[in-house]
């Protein structure tokens, strides 16, 4: 009997690799997830998605080197051959999904499954925003959406419709999301008091935004959005023509005298159109002329008269007053009082006539002083700050903004209006104000004769009125100083441009053209009708989520415990 000796099994002479295998498996899948994500979500195909393709593809191929069994059995193996047409129909179901997104993401295609068309503009508003987006001169419109950090999906929501008011109007219309916590000082500024609210304001040609026009939108909704960008969208056709006088107040100078600050206003922010005219053009208009006073397609027109040291002749009256019987629109900033008692030509004789008896109010033949309210020791700088609080032009100033008057004449009104005559006091002067009739005290250098006397008319003094013809529709402005509409007193806490400026406003009806702008109303839905529930109804509601529903479904997993419990035994 011969020994058999049995053989060991061979030793296994290769080490266990230092990585395991599955780790590159693992980073594979990270750099194919990569690149995935990458496709999806950034407009191109970047170095990070191309980073995350070629890092999964290298994991692939080193696994392969470093398991080439575990490679060889997927190729080969039972998987392969029962699970490759799972995979496969798999892999193109994924592409065909990824190849539809990308379609519809390129051609932006849309949607709206909400029954209220919450995230989509219905047609109504489709069509007018398209229509504001081909208007060359209707201006770009900003969108400002305060949106709070706790508000993201809010936001996301709001992203949604907000794209589709850019896409209709052409780009015409802008947004920007704007964190009130984190920008407070923006949302003082356009009267944000709470976050969720949204400001609308027209843009200038510099691209920058017109505060005076915004208008504000509490809760985003298409119709309330759609009627502030109509609002702000709709500057009108309004026009001031600056009559050019002797007094040498220009619309573009630059100085004290000139009228380049209002001039900007009109133009840059309310995108009217100025011009200085003369008489011989503006009586033009009824022979054919540049100027048309009487033109159906202009939303507004306003003649202005700022000083004039000469009075009107007779040809010049008759303009006027054809015009303003006409319905026409005149402001007239009247020139100071003369040293001689001269009338200029806010005080023309056969021009004050015609206003007292057509509008009740006519330029005063006095001198306006006070010595109170500024640091004026002769009092030729009278300041006002007495305002109508019912006036488009005056209610919204305060006795903290005072009006500076430099050598002013009175406003005198008729006891008796006219018929059809409405007459508004606009501006008064202090209670410690007083007129001398006696004007050579202009050249005088003694301060006390400018001290008031017993003699001398008290205040206070009508500086500045409206009156407007109800029946024609003519609307007339008269302020007793020339300097009001000029840059003598910008800034520094006066209102005088702001008074000129709504004088100009008022008598054109620019803040009425605002109002009569159509707006969307929002349809009844069956949707949007309240559900209204009886104190029965609250009960029963109640008594069935409270108590039946939760107890309900325990009594059945006991019975169902019971039954299984029964047939286990």
């Amino acid at each position: 009997m011969s020994n058999q000796t049995v053989n060991p099994p061979p030793v296994n002479s290769e080490q266990e690799p230092f990585i395991p295998p599955y780790y590159m498996l693992i980073l594979a899948v990270v750099g194919f997830a990569v690149a995935l994500i990458v496709l999806l979500t950034q407009p191109t195909f970047s170095v990070v998605g191309w980073g995350g393709l070629g890092i999964g593809l290298l994991s692939l191929v080193v696994w392969g080197f470093m398991a080439p069994d575990q490679a060889r059995a997927i190729l080969t193996g039972r998987t392969a051959r029962y699970g490759g047409t799972t995979i496969l129909v798999t892999i193109i179901f994924i592409v065909a999904l990824i190849a539809i997104y990308s379609v519809v993401k390129s051609r932006n295609i849309r949607l709206d499954l909400t029954e209220r068309n919450d995230f989509s503009l219905t047609d109504e508003n489709r069509q007018i925003i398209q229509s504001l987006g081909v208007e060359p001169n209707i201006p770009n419109v900003k969108i400002y959406a305060f949106y709070g950090q706790n508000q993201g999906s809010a936001r996301d929501q709001a992203v949604i419709l907000l794209d589709e008011y850019v896409q209709a109007s052409q780009n015409k219309i802008t947004y920007e999301f704007v964190d009130p916590d984190r920008n407070p000082n923006l949302a003082q500024t356009y009267e944000i008091t709470r976050a969720g609210q949204i400001a609308v304001l027209p843009l200038d040609a510099s691209g920058n935004p017109i505060n005076d026009r915004l208008q504000k939108v509490d809760f985003l909704t298409q119709e309330a959005l759609s009627n502030a960008i109509l609002r702000v969208a709709a500057s009108g056709d309004f026009r001031a023509y600056v009559i050019v006088t002797d007094s040498g107040v220009t619309l573009e100078g630059a100085g004290s005298s000139g009228m380049s600050e209002l001039n900007t206003l009109l133009k840059e922010q309310f995108n009217w159109k100025t011009d200085e005219v003369s008489f011989v053009e503006l009586a033009a208009t009824a022979t054919g002329g540049d100027i048309n006073l009487t033109d159906p397609a202009v939303d507004g027109q306003v003649v202005v008269i700022v000083g004039g040291d000469t009075p009107l002749n007779q040809q010049q009256v008759d303009f006027l007053t054809n015009y303003l019987n006409n319905g026409g629109h005149v402001v007239i900033f009247a020139a100071p009082v003369k040293s001689d008692n001269q009338p200029v030509l806010a005080t023309t004789p056969a021009l004050s006539e015609y206003l007292f008896s057509t509008f009740g109010l006519r330029f005063a033949d006095n001198l306006v002083m006070d010595q109170t309210l500024l640091a004026d020791q002769y009092g030729f700088l009278p300041g006002a700050n007495t305002f109508d609080t019912t006036s488009p032009i005056t209610r919204n100033l305060n006795e903290g903004t005072p009006m500076v008057l430099s050598l002013p004449r009175g406003i005198e009104v008729a006891p008796t209006l006219p018929q059809n005559v409405v007459v508004t006091e606009l501006v008064k002067t202090s209670d410690q104000s007083y007129a001398k009739l006696d004007t050579s005290i202009l050249t005088t250098t003694d301060i006390a004769l400018t001290r008031p006397t017993d003699t001398d008319p008290k205040g206070p003094f009508v500086v500045g009125a409206s009156a407007e013809n109800t029946q024609t529709g003519a609307r007339l402005v008269l302020f007793g100083s020339a300097d009001i509409p000029t840059n003598q007193w910008r800034g520094g806490g006066v209102s005088n441009l702001s008074v000129a400026l709504l004088s100009f406003a008022w008598t054109t009806k620019f803040d009425d053209f605002f109002q009569e702008i159509p707006q969307l109303t929002q349809p009844q839905r069956a949707e949007d009708t309240p559900i209204f529930a009886t104190q029965p109804v609250l009960r029963n509601i109640n008594f069935v989520s409270i108590i039946v529903l939760p107890f309900g479904v325990l009594l059945l997993g006991l019975y169902a415990w019971w039954r299984s419990r029964e047939r286990a035994r």
